[in-house]
Order: C-alpha cells, then sequence, then structure tokens
C-alpha cells in the first residue's frame, strides 16, 4: 500500500496556503508585536550563546587596534556626595547636574589615569546662568586638545540642532559630537541618522571611532556600509556582548565569574536558557556588566585600599574611557541580551567596542531586499528573503516529514509516544538547522537579518507539519478502503460464479 512520497510546490501551497498567508501576516504586519518580541527574544539567546566567543576574541586580540580598549566610568550619586564634600573638595557641585568645571577636573583626572580619549555620554544644551564656571571649562578643554593631544567627545542628544548657540564655544573646544539618543530606530546600533534635512549625523560610538581609529579607517566603515548592493542596506549595527567583565572595580559590588572555554561557556549558558530564564544575581550580588567599569570616586581614590582596577591601564594613552550616568533620576537604562538592566552608556561603550573589534568591516545584515525608488516610493523595500525562504522551509520541512512517515509505516510503528517524538525531532531538526546559519553569520561577523523571524515562525511551521500528516493519514484511509472495497467486489465475483 503506498502513495507518493514526493509533494510539489503547487500542492503545498494549496495544503497549507492559511498558514502560509497567516506566516506572511506575522512578518510583514506584526499584529499584538508577537512575532518581533519572539524573534527578539530568539536573537537575545542566540547572543548569550555568541557572548563566550567574543570575549575570548576580545581577550586574545594582540593589537591595540583590536583588543579590548573601552573602560566605563559611573557617575554615581554616592562619588559625587564623597567628592564633594569638605575633606575630599574635588568637585564644586554637590547634586546632579555638576559645575562646567567639574567635568575638567574629572577629564583631567582620567587623563593622568592613562586614558587618551574621554567620551561624555552627556549632553550640555545651553550654559547655565548660575554656574560661572563654563569659560573655564572651555579653556581647559581647548588646552587638552592643542598641548596634550587629548580626545574629548560630547554628546549631542537627538539632535544637534537642538544646542544653544550658548554651548557653541564648548562645542568647538572638543574632538567630536556623536548623537547619544534617537526616535524611532530599531534594535541595532546606528552608524548614523539624518536629522532633519541636514547631512547624516554620526551616532556617538561612531564619533569616537573614527576619532580613536583615523579618518580613513572611519571613511571604509561608511564604503562598507553601500558595498553590499544585494543585501539590505544595513541600518545600523548588531552588537555582539560579551561576558561578565573580569577588571571591574570593587565599589561595583558585582559577581563575575572566572573565564572558561569558549565551548563550556556557551554549554552553560544554552542550558539556562533552555530550562529557565537568565537571572541578574548571583547569590545575591548583581551580575557584572560586559565592560570593565568603575564608579568616579574609583578614579580620584589614591589610598592603598583603591584596588588595582587602573593598574591594568596603559599609560600610552590608547584606552578609551566612556562616561555615563548612573543616576535614578537619569532613567537611562535599557535592556541588552544579557541579564538585568544597564545604564544607557553601556550601549555606546559596547557599540565602540564592536567597531574597534570587528573594523570597517562591521556586522551586516545577511538576505536579499529591492527598494521601489524606481516607483517614486524610496521608503519602501521588498524582502525577497523572508518572502521566497518562508515557503522553502515549510517544503523541505514538509518533504522530511512524508519520509519519515513513511519510514515509520513501513516500519510497522504506530504508537502515540514515537508520533510526538517524531514531531518533536522535526521541529527541533528545523531549528537547529537555523541556529547553525544564525551562529554561522554571526562568527564571520554577519548579522542573522532575516533568519531570526524565520525561528520566530515555528510555531507555524509545526501547524503545517500536522496538517500535513493529517492529509497523509486521510490518502492512506481512501486508499485503504478502495483497496479493501476492491477486494470485497472481487471475492464476491467468484463465489457467485
Amino acid at each position: 500500500m503506498g502513495t507518493r512520497k514526493g509533494i510539489s510546490l503547487r500542492e503545498m501551497v494549496r495544503r497549507h496556503w492559511l498558514v502560509l498567508a497567516v506566516g506572511y501576516v506575522f512578518i510583514f504586519y506584526d499584529p499584538f508585536s508577537i512575532s518581533a518580541k519572539t524573534g527578539q527574544a530568539v536573537s537575545d539567546a542566540f547572543d548569550r550563546l555568541f557572548s563566550p566567543f567574543y570575549s575570548d576574541a576580545l581577550a586574545m586580540a594582540p593589537h591595540s587596534e583590536s583588543r579590548d580598549l573601552v573602560d566605563v566610568i559611573l557617575i554615581d550619586d554616592l562619588s559625587i556626595l564623597t567628592l564633594s564634600n569638605e575633606e575630599n573638595a574635588y568637585l564644586r557641585a554637590n547634586d546632579w547636574p555638576l559645575a562646567y568645571s567639574d567635568h575638567g577636573v574629572v577629564i583631567d583626572a582620567l587623563r593622568r589615569r592613562g586614558y587618551g580619549t574621554v567620551i561624555l555620554d552627556i549632553t550640555f544644551y545651553r550654559a547655565r546662568r548660575q554656574d560661572k564656571t563654563f569659560q573655564s571649562l572651555v579653556t581647559r578643554l581647548n588646552y587638552f586638545r592643542n598641548h596634550l593631544d587629548m580626545k574629548v567627545i560630547l554628546s549631542a542628544g537627538e539632535n544637534p540642532d537642538e544646542l544653544e548657540d550658548s554651548i557653541k564655544p564648548l562645542i568647538s573646544a572638543v574632538s567630536g559630537l556623536g548623537l547619544a539618543g534617537w526616535s524611532g530606530y530599531g534594535d541595532d546600533y546606528p552608524i548614523n541618522l539624518l536629522v532633519g534635512c541636514e547631512q547624516p549625523v554620526r551616532s556617538l560610538a561612531v564619533e569616537g571611532y573614527c576619532s580613536k581609529a583615523g579618518w580613513q579607517e572611519c571613511d571604509k566603515l561608511f564604503k562598507a556600509e553601500d558595498s553590499w548592493p544585494v543585501v539590505p542596506k544595513a541600518s545600523g549595527m548588531h552588537l555582539s556582548w560579551g561576558m561578565p567583565a573580569q577588571r571591574m572595580a570593587s565599589s561595583i559590588n558585582c559577581d563575575s565569574h572566572p573565564p572558561g572555554a569558549g565551548f563550556l561557556e556557551m554549554m552553560k549558558v544554552g542550558m539556562r536558557n533552555a530550562f529557565k530564564a537568565e537571572t541578574v544575581s548571583s547569590e545575591g550580588r548583581q551580575a557584572c556588566p560586559p565592560l570593565p567599569t568603575a564608579t568616579l570616586s574609583d578614579v580620584f581614590c589614591t589610598g592603598s585600599d583603591c584596588g588595582d582596577f587602573f593598574s591594568a591601564v596603559e599609560s600610552d594613552g590608547e584606552r578609551i574611557a566612556v562616561v555615563g550616568v548612573s543616576l535614578p533620576s537619569a532613567r537611562d537604562l535599557f535592556n541588552p541580551p544579557i541579564p538585568g538592566q544597564l545604564p544607557g552608556v553601556y550601549l555606546h561603550a559596547e557599540a565602540l567596542r564592536n567597531l574597534l573589534h570587528y573594523g570597517p568591516e562591521y556586522l551586516k545584515p545577511i538576505g536579499l531586499t529591492m527598494t521601489l525608488q524606481f516607483t517614486g516610493m524610496p521608503a519602501l523595500t521588498v524582502p525577497f528573503d523572508l518572502i521566497l525562504a518562508w515557503p522553502l522551509l515549510l517544503w523541505v520541512g514538509l518533504v522530511l516529514a512524508r519520509r519519515l512517515v513513511y519510514w515509520r509505516w513501513a516500519r510497522g510503528i504506530r504508537s502515540e509516544r514515537s508520533e510526538l517524538a517524531m514531531e518533536l525531532g522535526e521541529v527541533m531538526a528545523a531549528l537547529l538547522l537555523l541556529s547553525l546559519i544564525y551562529v554561522g553569520a554571526r562568527s564571520m561577523n554577519r548579522t542573522p537579518g532575516f533568519l531570526t523571524e524565520l525561528v520566530a515562525l515555528m510555531p507555524w511551521f509545526w501547524i503545517a507539519i500536522r496538517n500535513e500528516r493529517k492529509e497523509m493519514e486521510n490518502e492512506r484511509t481512501t486508499l485503504a478502503l478502495a483497496a479493501c472495497t476492491s477486494e470485497q467486489r472481487t471475492t464476491g465475483g467468484n463465489s457467485a460464479d
């Protein structure tokens, strides 16, 4: 008793057109953001799996251009109170925002700690009238740039045009200005953004990369963005996130485990992702952030109990300090793939670390899209990768499912447990295939692109397999009845004779 073991694409569409259409609806319209949330969860899980290898690559990088050069310095409330009291008197202000002269003191202290570049994730929109130290900060910044070759980069907020004229002297005294905020942007970190009708403005991390690596490497970065006409235009970088950093100041009070081999760490992270959600603490202590971190108090600490955080900082000016605010009133928090929320400064610091490590070959998306500029609709694109990949995934999965069913029938395996095991096996096989492609894309410094959305469609893929099983059972029953009826007719005719 046999049926056809093949299924054409046309027949697949006829049988499963509803599942195919629902998948397209979730891809292009995404009602209730179900597909986006599923895809983000899948992407975050794989980013955690990839984090041990990224950390190993940073640790083994021999050259100054690619090794881990970025440190985060947090301005917290305790540091402000400690450094502004009468005993220390490093800072004029005892609350946020700091006085203008305080920022000059902080930058000078970081210079003496061996940092050659300081990036301030702090936006100065206008000169405060009550603070008379504005000109002293401008003078000090000009001295750092012209005489000490010290690079200082400021945040431009969401739009440089929103900065008032009173702050222009400060802007002219620094080495660069980069966007630290944006609206209506996706999950990738932008290379640059078009603000109004002006020229594109670089983001804060990209401005830091261009200042550190040189303008020739910066040009290569922007040329790389347009060097792949057959793939989607890269709207930004899909960031790699590392494991908890080992070099942390004791004031952070976090838990960092000893580093292990990449594959061993990946297996541990994979087990946590499979059986429970990532946690933000270990034995009551918060997990360490992925970048080396110290507080502002650590920068000015000179006693014997200050720790050895800055002992690893070389005095050649190669290292970069990214200074940000960690205050409850700032409300500048985001959720990276690693467990726990982090202040927004870590987003720029990790993006800069990605750029320094990967260089101009930043993470590019894989796939195939076509713009509709020739129709007069430049904002619209056609994602051919998703349009073609979804039915192809269904067709391949259904063909394999049919072959497995015929294999079971040929051996007389009919138990319900084996049926469920086979269904799980088929879905896991498809998920494993997409996962390997996903991990392969990340290992080649490419973003997963549409693969994340395909993984998010696994529930509909499973529904299609179950529908195909029912169709095959109906086919088998129909053939069995037809054979039985034919045999009865033949037998009845012989007995009549």
